[in-house]
């Protein structure tokens, strides 16, 4: 059955029995980068959203785009890779997973630096006329090319293999070069002697917002938690989770924006606690694999609706943090094996967390002693609801208001005030679904599997299938095969890529 005919019946399905694809059993992405830097006006799109602006510590997942405006420029980060936008240019991120990352360029230019690949992993950076495959850690100068300008790659340094209309090379860089201006400049890491970062001795580098740490903060041991961070040059009144806002995500619902260009890590990751009067994250055991959550906070008050106030025209929505061992129930889903997977680390015993009898949080969180409870933050519903900054419409409530209100685990269950349309959102969920649904499945040992990515609900022309560690031949006559489907799919007259600072080693 065909992938068009299959999505077709997927969503006619959803469209008899209302089926929300969001619900709690759908797993969100695990694995998330963020907007690190930005210059000028960066916008960002969810699968089957609007797009809308976006800033510095925005989360980045599977299925969203972005795109700069002219004489504007951003950076994202990944764990310890880095992507550079210049000016005028878009990406759709297709995949973001341990193994496999795969985005789509449909115009501009990029700067790619890769830190590591996972043993028999995939980097694919698809083109309109073609596509790339980092082989190796590396800096690389990627543009799309145009209706008057071919593709143009330049591996700065490491190894990658082109693809397009007319030629299939593997490039590497010379020792030589000196290629780059001042875009390259302005992302590529210095060279010379690289000093890990101190953070590094804590977290695992795969902990997007980790870069952010050194020269914001100290690190410091504290008895019974272990590495604590306290972040320095902090507001008087400052507290977890209050300067920011809160954004509506559908990968994950309400998501935390912070204000302050350190906190993303402390957000996402780990736990906060009050040690001698100081606020500390406690990141818990480094993890090679740490996963994200949207917010490690609880709310308060009453489901759908928030916590009611004195003198008020309505209910307000309050939260905390989490301390270290309280556990994080999410909201967007409910497998048992990801939130254990979730809380470990931040728990003594994460396999003991067990639903409750409706499948949602057990007892014990709910009605647990959280010790962070008397630090919530609270803002009038329609300041939260509409994303807007929380420190400015923060409303102080009496300490018993606080402790006697009812316990929201994950989630205060409460829609942004503009909503995308429920059937704009099952278009767009279902065609997630089916992609993962259609993923490739895990690869034999030494065999990486290329895939072309599905993008807002929609395929490339053609999917180019290889087998990394088999002949160079083979992978080119497949990707040659690929690209003449694409072209004639096209009908777009051949081009040459133009190849810049690199070596040629041809396939015979």
């Amino acid at each position: 059955m065909s992938k068009i005919r299959l999505l077709s019946l997927l969503l006619f399905f959803l469209c008899l029995v209302g089926f929300d694809i969001a619900r709690a059993d759908e797993i969100a992405a695990l694995r998330v980068g963020r907007v690190s830097a930005e210059e000028g006006s960066l916008s960002v799109r969810a699968a089957g959203g609007e797009w809308s602006e976006a800033a510095v510590n925005d989360p980045v997942a599977a299925g969203m785009s972005l795109r700069t405006a002219d004489k504007t420029r951003a950076q994202l980060r990944i764990g310890p890779d880095k992507i550079a936008l210049s000016a005028a240019t878009r990406v759709e991120i297709g995949r973001l997973e341990r193994s496999v990352t795969q985005i789509a360029l449909p115009h501009g230019r990029i700067g790619i630096h890769l830190a590591r690949i996972e043993p028999g992993g995939s980097i694919e950076i698809d083109l309109p006329r073609g596509g790339v495959w980092l082989l190796a850690p590396g800096d690389y100068d990627i543009s799309a090319g145009d209706e008057k300008s071919p593709p143009r790659v330049v591996a700065l340094s490491g190894r990658a293999h082109v693809v397009a209309a007319g030629i299939d090379e593997t490039l590497t860089a010379k020792a030589d070069d000196k290629a780059g201006d001042e875009f390259v400049a302005w992302w590529r890491p210095p060279g010379g002697d690289k000093v890990e970062p101190e953070a590094l001795h804590f977290v695992s580098a795969e902990m997007t917002g980790h870069d952010a740490l050194d020269g914001n903060g100290r690190w410091e041991k504290a008895e019974g938690y272990g590495a604590v961070w306290y972040p320095e040059a902090l507001p008087e009144d400052w507290a977890p989770y209050r300067y920011g806002h809160w954004r509506w995500l559908s990968a994950w619902g309400w998501t935390w924006i912070d204000d302050m260009p350190w906190g993303f890590a402390p957000s996402h990751y780990g736990r906060w606690a009050q040690i001698d009067e100081r606020w500390g994250w406690v990141p818990g055991p480094n993890r090679e694999h740490p996963v994200y959550v949207p917010a490690a906070v609880a709310f308060l008050g009453t489901a759908g609706v928030g916590l009611s106030y004195p003198d008020a025209n309505g209910p307000a929505v309050a939260w905390f943090p989490l301390a270290p061992g309280e556990a994080y129930w999410p909201s967007y889903t409910s497998d048992l094996e990801t939130i254990r997977d979730i809380n470990a680390g931040a728990v003594a015993d994460p396999a003991a967390i067990e639903a409750g009898a409706n499948g949602g949080p057990p007892a014990a969180i709910v009605n647990g002693d959280y010790r962070n409870r008397r630090f919530a933050s609270v803002v009038p519903r329609p300041v939260f609801a509409a994303g807007r900054a929380t420190a400015p419409a923060l409303i102080e409530l009496p300490g018993r208001r606080l402790q006697n209100a009812p316990l929201l685990a994950g989630s205060p269950q409460i829609p942004p005030a503009a909503t995308v349309p429920v059937r704009q959102q099952l278009v767009a969920r279902a065609a997630q679904a089916l992609v993962r649904i259609l993923a490739p499945r895990a690869a034999p040992p030494r065999v990486a599997v290329h895939t072309t990515a599905v993008l807002r609900g929609k395929a490339e022309p053609a999917r180019l299938a290889t087998k990394a560690r088999e002949a160079l031949r083979t992978k080119v006559q497949v990707a040659r095969a690929r690209v003449a489907a694409s072209n004639t799919a096209r009908a777009i007259r051949p081009r040459m890529v133009h190849v810049a600072a690199i070596n040629r080693r041809g396939t015979h």
